[in-house]
């Protein structure tokens, strides 16, 4: 998912990335909470029947899901912001609170949109600037990508567009 609220004029603002989340946490409990049931009753039908090891087995895949599942729910939960000031560029990184924080000068920075090196890879979307790079958007499908983007040219042609408008406002 691509969010962006950018000032046409200058070219500044910020580009919010959060992978797509199928479902909300609570359409997951609930499937846990089902398959948690159902296993359990396997679980309790066998241990009636004499065979008590399947319940501890039981027990541990329910683990396994459960933890399976908070993991999927956790890297839905990261995001990317992009923030274009008059000088800067910033590309915060984490989950509910930056980890990462890569600051890169306006001036000097390009985007590249590198080709897929093979055919079942995706196109990767970088930020480059001074020796060090940082891919933007690595989460994202392929229409979010272009979406991205999209609002990546928009925000270099209104800065482009509000440079030389200073230039000849300045001569």
């Amino acid at each position: 998912m691509v969010e962006a609220h950018i000032d046409e004029t200058v070219g500044n603002g910020r580009i919010v990335l959060r992978p797509n989340a199928s479902w909300t946490w609570r359409a997951n409990l609930y499937l846990l909470g089902v398959l948690t049931a159902l296993s359990l009753s396997i679980g309790i039908g066998f241990l009636i029947m004499g065979a008590w090891v399947i319940l501890p087995f039981s027990v541990v895949e329910l683990v396994i899901v459960a933890s399976c599942f908070y993991y999927c729910v956790r890297q839905c939960r990261l995001q990317q912001i992009i923030s274009f000031s008059g000088d800067q560029v910033v590309v915060e990184h984490g989950l509910s609170a930056p980890t990462d924080v890569t600051k890169f000068s306006r001036t000097w920075a390009k985007f590249l949109v590198m080709p897929p090196e093979h055919p079942s890879w995706r196109r990767r979307v970088i930020i480059r600037s001074h020796g060090s790079e940082k891919e933007i958007g690595g989460f994202l499908n392929e229409s979010d990508r272009e979406q991205l983007v999209s609002y990546l040219r928009k925000t270099v042609a209104c800065r482009d567009r509000a440079m030389s408008e200073a230039l000849s406002a300045s001569r």
